[in-house]
């Protein structure tokens, strides 16, 4: 059972939500990925350009602005000096065996999270926003963007900028609305759902305090910590998925609408048949419980394509093939027993098993998979100005509120809003509406 982990003065990543770790000596293998940081920064400067001209949404009667953008965000790799200190590496940092090249060269030193002024050739210049991640996370968030079947908001790089950016300024005003001396600056944005990461006490029921857990630490007691586990390369997934696979239920009298569906279906084109199969897509996870009315080795087939569960595309078929040979040769109560293909996927397809207690779940999969569904699952509900704080009045006459430039999709918005910042419970998500709005001052 995990326990609660504490972020308390680390660099986190802007979209899982875990550590930042600086690079170690010999760091442990599977701590290594958290070490390898991407900053993602906009060399059009859009939310300055916008900021400029709008005040920060202050400026009565401004007229409206179509700022100039032209090209991507940026991505540059980095590694963690210490707090929010990143040094910035060059492509050609490193060579195929993963050795610097030209250690001795002198590497750009920049804060994440973070724009501040600085003086060059005696101008003063203002550096671009670095917001940090995990380049695994990163990598998995350009999937979901480019492979999610269902009608999500953000699918390109620039409005995942939007995003995350829109929620630091949310942190940002309310950490100086609130900031009274030498406090460190926060490096986490605090998300209602905690990142979907679990929070439990250990043996509780035995008396023991909750434990803290630092995000350094890979292990919580004899367990890995699922949400720390590297998302993109899981070893032995398709084995560690089919031994999830049970067979069925002793076959009862066949009900006469379901052999009438099947023989339909079977009837169709195969390509009839995928875009009957494509309508099993669901984005809260399709039903448990089985209708039998597609046969089971369709089912097979819907895990092996990837289409319904497309933060599973790596599934070997091979494998599946050895699995299915072996049960088989294995089964010795006669060959009429068929493997439940359909409980599988829809158990698959379902998002509470990313969430909740892995090492209680039925359902056992390897936790970088684990890990890699909770980010999709956090960039598929991700949308520009998705956070907003709960309205309150804080102390004095001060007021703090934030400009919305953007739609929920990175749309421009005229007239620019803003929209009031502070609360006891600090933020919620927003829903349907944009919260409180003030009037420009």
């Amino acid at each position: 059972m995990s326990g609660s982990t504490t972020y308390e003065g680390q660099l986190c990543c802007a979209i899982c939500g875990d550590a930042i770790l600086p690079p170690t000596p010999e760091p442990s293998a599977s701590l290594r990925w958290q070490t390898e940081a991407v900053l993602l920064s906009d060399p059009d400067q859009e939310f300055e350009q916008l900021e400029r001209h709008y005040r920060g949404g202050k400026k009565r009667g401004a007229p409206r602005l179509d700022p100039h953008v032209g090209q991507e965000i940026q991505k540059d790799r980095a590694h963690v000096i210490e707090g929010d200190r990143l040094r910035i590496l060059p492509a050609e940092e490193e060579n195929e065996e993963g050795e610097e090249e030209n250690p001795g060269r002198e590497r750009e030193c920049v804060r994440a999270n973070n724009s501040y002024i600085y003086e060059e050739n005696d101008q003063w210049a203002v550096t671009p926003y670095y917001i940090a991640t995990h380049g695994a996370c990163l990598e998995v968030a350009e999937d979901t963007m480019r492979r999610s079947p269902h009608d999500i908001i953000v699918r390109d790089l620039r409005t995942l900028w939007k995003a995350l950016r829109m929620r630091f300024e949310v942190d940002d005003s309310y950490y100086m609305s609130t900031v009274t001396g030498a406090v460190s600056r926060p490096q986490r944005v605090q998300l209602p759902h905690g990142y979907y990461m679990p929070f439990q006490p250990s043996r509780l029921a035995s008396g023991d305090p909750l434990v803290e857990h630092s995000a350094t630490d890979s292990l919580v007691g004899d367990h890995e910590r699922w949400e720390a586990s590297y998302p993109l390369f899981v070893p032995k997934l398709t084995s560690a998925i089919l031994e999830n696979l049970r067979s069925l239920p002793p076959a009862t009298a066949a009900i006469p609408e379901s052999l009438a569906f099947q023989k339909r279906f079977l009837a169709l084109p195969p390509e009839l048949r995928d875009h009957v199969c494509s309508f099993l897509v669901s984005r809260n996870g399709m039903r448990s419980a089985c209708n039998g009315l597609l046969p089971q080795w369709v089912w097979r087939d819907v895990l092996l394509t990837g289409k319904c569960l497309p933060f599973l595309p790596e599934i070997d078929a091979s494998v599946v093939q050895g699995f299915c040979t072996l049960w088989e040769e294995e089964e010795e109560e006669g060959r009429g027993r068929e493997l439940n293909w359909e409980f599988l996927v829809r158990r698959l397809s379902q998002e509470d098993w990313s969430i909740w207690d892995a090492e209680s779940s039925s359902l056992k999969v390897p936790n970088g998979l684990r890990n890699r569904r909770r980010v999709w699952q956090l960039v598929e509900e991700m949308y520009v100005g998705d956070l907003v704080p709960v309205q309150r009045t804080t102390q004095g006459t001060y007021c703090v509120a934030v400009p919305r430039y953007w739609g929920r999709a990175g749309e421009l918005v005229y007239p620019v809003m803003r929209i009031k910042v502070g609360s006891k419970d600090k933020q919620q998500l927003l829903g349907g509406s944009l919260g409180s709005h003030l009037p420009a001052a």
